[in-house]
């Protein structure tokens, strides 16, 4: 029987999200916890493979084992989680201010990304952000295990390593990075040259393009398909993206080809984006206002 599980690899984080009238919340995040959601909304069975540290609510991790996700290998360390400071504006513009601090660098590493030696029960990888070192091993340890998978970047480590990414590239079934990180990649090539360029060494790329929806470039740059984003009213985009790769994922798990499970995976980046933080997908978090009083989100 074929492996019917998806994995998902990456970081979980203590997010401060300010919206765009100026209001913060602090909550879950961290790409790891929206693509679980993600594919876990698209109907996939997902564990999730990530630390936290000493200061992370349990309360938090209480709420994710109420979503049945699975936390076999969610670990706890004695160091602090890693922080994030994500800021939108009304013009559009997202700032993501803790790619500045060196603390976010040294919680990195102390975070980096572990995942099970023995991948044989899980049918698909989803590789969230992460230094290019960890990537590299996953890609390995999954291709020596016949596992495919489905990664995406961030523009922090995009910036910080273009070519050690792109080396990874033709390992992977699926590339799926923003047009943001695709700049960044080919600096000075246009979006859908870049998308193309990226498919031509071998994955099919979803090329996240935010309010404007999905770019989708078969394996080989042979074939481009624009869907265009199915959200009506965007209370939150912290996470959409995210969420859109692991529905993807959870899409292709289940046998659809590329441009349906792009399609599908639209589905969850919208619902990601109709209310604050996580809870937008389906689980009820408690999220503290910079005071310290508790908000329970559905």
């Amino acid at each position: 029987m074929a492996a019917d599980k998806l994995l998902v690899v990456g970081y979980l984080s203590i997010d401060t999200v300010t919206d765009m009238a100026g209001h913060s919340r602090r909550m879950p995040g961290g790409a790891c916890l929206y693509a679980g959601l993600g594919a876990r909304h698209a109907g996939a069975e997902v564990a999730l493979a990530a630390s936290v540290g000493a200061d992370y609510p349990g309360y938090w991790i209480e709420a994710l084992a109420s979503g049945e996700l699975d936390l076999t290998h969610l670990s706890r360390k004695s160091t602090l989680s890693r922080h994030a400071d994500i800021r939108h504006f009304a013009d559009g513009r997202r700032v993501s201010t803790h790619y500045r601090d060196p603390e976010w660098w040294v919680s990195s590493a102390e975070h980096a990304p572990e995942w099970p030696a023995d991948l044989s029960s899980f049918g698909m990888i989803v590789a969230g952000p992460m230094p290019v070192s960890q990537l590299a091993r996953l890609v390995e340890d999954a291709r020596v295990q016949g596992v495919p998978v489905v990664a995406d970047t961030s523009e922090a480590f995009a910036r910080a390593d273009p070519g050690g990414i792109l080396q990874l590239v033709p390992a992977l079934r699926v590339f799926a990075p923003s047009r943001e990180e695709t700049r960044l990649l080919y600096p000075g090539m246009g979006d859908e040259d870049a998308a193309r360029r990226l498919a031509s060494m071998g994955p099919a790329v979803v090329q996240k393009l935010g309010a404007d929806g999905l770019r989708v470039v078969t394996s080989g740059g042979g074939n481009i398909l624009h869907l265009p984003s199915l959200a009506a009213e965007i209370v939150d985009p912290t996470g959409a993206g995210d969420a859109t790769v692991g529905a993807l994922a959870a899409g292709l798990l289940a046998g659809l080809d590329i441009a349906d499970a792009a399609h599908a995976a639209l589905a969850a980046g919208a619902l990601a984006v109709s209310g604050e933080g996580p809870s937008a997908l389906g689980i009820k978090f408690s999220y503290a206002a910079p005071q310290g009083a508790t908000l329970e989100l559905e």
